[in-house]
């Protein structure tokens, strides 16, 4: 008879013991996981930047770039068409008020210009002509008036005669005779009214003739005048004495009226157009103190105007400056300005870590007095400027921190710095 022998499965085999192996294993792993956490992760010292808690005086400031600009700025346009025949002046270059900058040409205005010459000669002389002739007929006109009343005069002193003797009875003028001088010294009188009469209306009529002629000749001379002056505008003259800052023309280039032609700008008469963040703008009023840095000087000025507009993130401060000018300031130089907000006094405050807000709790890397590990801790945050924030709780005095990018290692509690 056969005997059946029992075989046994290799104990790698048995259930009992992969189950057992696969909880060993997953407790190894969770352990080695929170190990990992927990175990220092490596960092070069020389990747990252630390600062240390200081206390004092601190100063909120706002900081942000800009430019020198001018206070008044003036575009010189063309007041005529032309084309662009000499450029005297560059860009940059120091200008005196009324001095020559471009010279255009326009042979059209030229002719145009001749043309109207002579039309006003010409309208003259017949304005002259006209006041001869108006002149003439007042004359033929006092003439005629002075032989009508000579003539009545005569034919009154007849009239007379003949009445006185009537009177006394002389047969020798006739009654006819003196009825007919009566007529003639009658049609006289009516003669010489209705001459004073025409006279006036003369006077009148050749008043408003020669008013006539007068306006059209005033007007060719307006014509002429502006013909004139446009053709002394194409010499273009700096409207200032400043900088000369821009000028976009070209040789034979085309100009039309009103085309700008060149920018000028007072040297000495300088602002600071500073761009802050729109998140710290609203810190800023009107009158606070602002330090300029020209990279050689710095320059002391208020706050004058906030742009209510928000371009690019940013809003535009406006300073006037109030200290001397040094010699590099010129517009549009690069500058960095530094607005002061408040003073807070005896206060912790420390280098802004980043992506830190104000009035807000984060987590950063405290760092050993030896500067061999950095400890994540929690800390608390106050007031802000560009560059420092106010440390509220979680900090004391000395302690150095990790202020720069801490993304590649946030999420390990301990970090070692080698």
């Amino acid at each position: 008879m056969d005997i059946i022998k029992k075989t046994h499965k290799p104990f790698y085999k048995k259930k009992s013991f992969v189950t057992t192996a696969g909880v060993i294993t997953l407790a190894a792993f969770l352990i080695a996981s929170t190990q990992m956490n927990i175990s220092a992760f490596s960092v070069q010292s020389n990747s990252v930047i630390t600062a240390v808690v200081e206390q004092g005086d601190f100063d909120i400031k706002i900081s942000g770039p800009g430019i020198l600009a001018p206070r008044d700025v003036r575009w010189v346009a063309s007041t005529v068409s032309g084309k662009v025949e000499r450029i005297l002046v560059k860009p940059g270059t120091q200008v005196e008020k009324d001095q020559l900058i471009v010279e255009l040409v326009n042979p059209e205005l030229d002719q145009m210009v001749e043309e109207l010459h002579w039309e006003v000669a010409a309208m003259q002389a017949q304005t002259r002509a006209l006041k001869v002739s108006q002149d003439t007929q007042l004359l033929d006109m006092q003439a005629s008036t002075l032989a009508t009343q000579m003539k009545y005069e005569k034919a009154k002193m007849r009239l007379d005669a003949e009445s006185q003797l009537i009177k006394v009875g002389n047969s020798t003028v006739s009654k006819l005779d003196f009825e007919s001088s009566k007529l003639t010294v009658n049609q006289l009188a009516k003669t010489i009214e209705i001459n004073e009469l025409r006279a006036k209306q003369l006077v009148l009529n050749l008043a408003a003739q020669f008013e006539a002629q007068t306006a059209l000749l005033n007007k060719l001379n307006k014509k002429y005048e502006r013909a004139q002056f446009q053709l002394a505008s194409l010499n273009v003259k700096a409207s200032l004495a400043g900088v000369l800052q821009a000028m976009p023309l070209e040789l034979g280039q085309r100009v039309a009226i009103g085309g700008n032609i060149a920018k000028f700008a007072k040297k000495g008469d300088l602002i600071a157009e500073l761009k802050v963040p729109e998140l710290n703008a609203g810190d800023i009023i009107i009158g606070q103190h602002v330090s300029i840095d020209t990279r050689f000087n710095q320059i002391q000025g208020k706050v004058t105007r906030i742009d209510p507009a928000v371009v690019n993130g940013t809003v535009q401060v406006d300073v006037e400056l109030t200290s001397q000018l040094p010699d590099e300031a010129r517009p549009d130089l690069s500058i960095d300005g530094e607005i002061f907000i408040t003073q807070k006094k005896s206060s912790l405050f420390v280098r802004r870590p980043v992506f830190s807000q104000a009035n807000q709790t984060m987590a950063i890397y405290l760092v050993n007095n030896e500067q061999t590990t950095a400890q994540q801790t929690p800390v608390e945050f106050g007031l802000s400027s560009s560059v420092d924030i106010e440390v509220v709780n979680g900090l004391k005095v000395g302690d150095r921190i990790i202020v720069s990018e801490q993304t590649s290692f946030e999420r390990h509690k301990l970090i070692t710095l080698k």
